[in-house]
């Protein structure tokens, strides 16, 4: 009996419990910089590189601010779009002069359609956004953006969120991600 506790004494200290793994990688035996050399090494051979030693939450801060700089901009477009507005998302024809600036390949999503357009700046428009909410758009990003959402898609969506609260946004993406055959 007593040859038994002796193996499983010899054999416990092979094993690492689950809560214990942290323990095996320490700062002062130099464990910690062989696997960052490990890492980089891994990344030269991969080619993967992490160009922003910035966080998320920098990431975020920087596009609350580039939205805030044109919010009375879109306001101003949001409105000239409800003054227009049929239903269609297109502007009331004569009312684009001849402009040779324009915003292209954006991927316009609605309901029940998505499609590449190109969209035609009014002299005033300074930002995409500005031009994309006058055709009954938002962009997904404040300054560059390729895949905009309709209004009345935001609006439908609201209206449901508003009847069941546990209706969330990510939901409603999935939702329009099944409508358009696309993989989430």
């Amino acid at each position: 009996m007593f040859a038994d506790q002796d193996m499983s004494e010899d054999i416990a200290p092979l094993f690492v419990a689950p809560s214990d793994e942290v323990f095996a990688l320490s700062h002062e035996g130099g464990e910690h910089e062989a696997f960052e050399d490990l890492a980089r090494q891994l990344a030269d051979v991969h080619g993967v590189r992490h160009a922003d030693s910035g966080t998320w939450h920098n990431c975020v801060e920087l596009q609350t601010e580039h939205w805030m700089l044109q919010t009375d901009r879109l306001v101003d477009a949001y409105l000239d779009y409800s003054s227009h507005d049929t239903g269609d998302g297109l502007p009331v024809a004569g009312e684009l002069e001849d402009h040779t600036q324009c915003l292209t390949d954006v991927e316009l999503i609605d309901l029940f359609g998505q499609h590449l357009a190109t969209l035609l700046h009014k002299s005033h428009h300074l930002y995409p956004n500005e031009v994309l909410i006058y055709h009954g758009y938002i962009g997904c990003s404040p300054l560059l953006p390729t895949v905009a959402v309709s209004l009345h898609t935001l609006a439908t969506y609201c209206q449901i969120h508003r009847i069941c609260p546990r209706f969330g946004i990510q939901a409603h993406c999935k939702l329009l991600c099944h409508l358009h055959s696309v993989c989430p």
